[in-house]
């Protein structure tokens, strides 16, 4: 895979932080044979199964290292596991495997004639504690691990077995942190997270060649969506209720072209982003003229109590869903046949431990979407809860939307729509 293509599928996956490359496999069986938590009573199956694992990462080496005689190495060996919280993680695979890996490279490249070999190490504190986060994308920069002889490995634990391969690229941290917190016009209680801005722009599917493809935020805010699109590469509209939002966005977007070297000069800074009512966007445009549309229409203001759920139902009924609806119709006109929208809608918890969304499903059927189920689990195998580890539990849904669980009372549902194309009319037969 060229450079060229891992950076289009970075751009095409949205908020991924890493890409590897696996590069060896070893089946569950044979790797926890090699490193049970109970090591003192499987003696016999933990030599057989790490000469297995020694074997694998010689592979690995010779694979990723081809000429090692007089060079200096330097490794971070990250661990990924099925689930943080899995005790194997903490009690095998932080307790015995990374301690294993770091001596396994240390000894055996310079035995193959390595100058040098030296590996990254994890605060030791970390490490007793086994709350271990793998390498940080920053690090990935910091410590050059995209130069020749310097990598970091990845040990990726799933269910099936243990993945061995390495990282080829990451998502510059650093910058995308500066362009969010540093921007010039800040709103951070009501502003979407730069991770689910990429998410929903990746949900377009817009990529690999995005250049002169336009996107729109109807409910632009404070630019977030719009900021990330440009720093994507694609041509970004933005339009709010708020004429200071407007004023921020620009600031912010102005800001961004800077950090990326790549300025907007200031008449279409002005003409792109504009203030608008959503019942008004149309006017603004041609028909068909988007290749995406992104946003967030509403987050509901925090309370510090639950609200009543018959009050919040009366608030959405009367205030919340006739704005989606408007958004979706505006939405319908502008998008190009066979087009994205890709949207926030939000879910409420209320006192009596309810929760209230919006028929977002059936508004959109109405209005002529078709909805895109964003996540199906039919190709993954049903698991059973395992008491002693919930981490493991799995179950097939047909829900068509996914949503963030991280707060204690607004959640994000996520939902992808598509203008069809018009179906072309059978040609009669003479």
């Amino acid at each position: 895979m060229s450079i060229k293509q891992i950076g289009n599928l970075m751009v095409f996956l949205g908020s991924v932080q890493k890409i590897g490359e696996m590069i060896d496999f070893i089946d569950s069986e044979t790797f926890t044979d090699a490193f049970p938590i109970d090591i003192e009573n499987n003696r016999a199956k933990v030599f057989s199964g790490r000469r297995y694992v020694d074997n694998t990462l010689k592979d690995v080496v010779y694979e990723i290292f081809p000429n090692i005689k007089n060079k200096k190495f330097f490794i971070a060996n990250s661990i990924y596991p099925t689930a943080f919280n899995d005790p194997y993680y903490k009690q095998s695979l932080v307790a015995y495997f990374l301690h294993y890996v770091n001596k396994f490279f240390n000894t055996y490249l310079k035995e193959q004639g390595a100058k040098q070999a030296i590996y990254y190490r994890y605060p030791q504190k970390n490490i007793e504690s086994g709350k271990l986060n793998p390498i940080f994308p920053h690090h990935f920069f910091t410590y050059r691990l995209y130069e020749p002889n310097r990598v970091e490995l990845l040990y990726c634990m799933t269910s099936e077995g243990m993945y061995f391969g390495k990282t080829i690229t990451v998502a510059d941290s650093n910058f995308q942190k500066d362009m969010d917190e540093e921007r010039p016009f800040k709103e951070f209680k009501f502003t979407i997270p730069p991770k689910f801005a990429k998410t929903l722009i990746s949900f377009l599917q817009l990529a690999p060649s995005v250049k002169n493809k336009k996107i729109y935020d109807p409910f632009c805010g404070s630019g977030t969506i719009i900021q990330f699109g440009h720093m994507l590469g694609y041509t970004v509209f933005g339009s709010d209720i708020d004429n200071n939002y407007i004023k921020g966005t620009r600031k912010n977007i102005e800001f961004a072209s800077q950090l990326l070297e790549d300025p907007i000069p200031q008449k279409v800074l002005m003409e792109n982003i504009f203030q608008s009512d959503i019942s008004d966007v149309h006017k603004h445009f041609s028909p068909e003229s988007f290749d995406g549309i992104v946003s967030e229409p509403i987050l509901m203001p925090i309370s510090e109590n639950l609200p009543n759920i018959r009050k919040m139902d009366e608030f959405l009924i009367s205030d919340v869903i006739p704005i989606y609806k408007k958004f979706m119709e505006q939405a319908f006109l502008l998008l190009k046949p066979g087009r994205k929208l890709a949207f926030v809608s939000p879910i409420i918890k209320t006192s009596g431990n309810s929760r209230l969304n919006l028929p977002i499903n059936s508004m959109a059927e109405k209005i002529g979407f078709k909805t895109i189920q964003l996540l199906s689990t039919d190709h993954l195998p049903e698991k059973t809860v395992d008491p002693e580890n919930s981490s493991f539990e799995l179950h097939r849904t047909k829900f068509k939307s996914i949503f963030d669980g991280s707060s204690k009372k607004i959640l994000r549902e996520f939902f992808l729509l598509v203008k069809p194309k018009p179906k072309k009319a059978n040609k009669k037969k003479n």
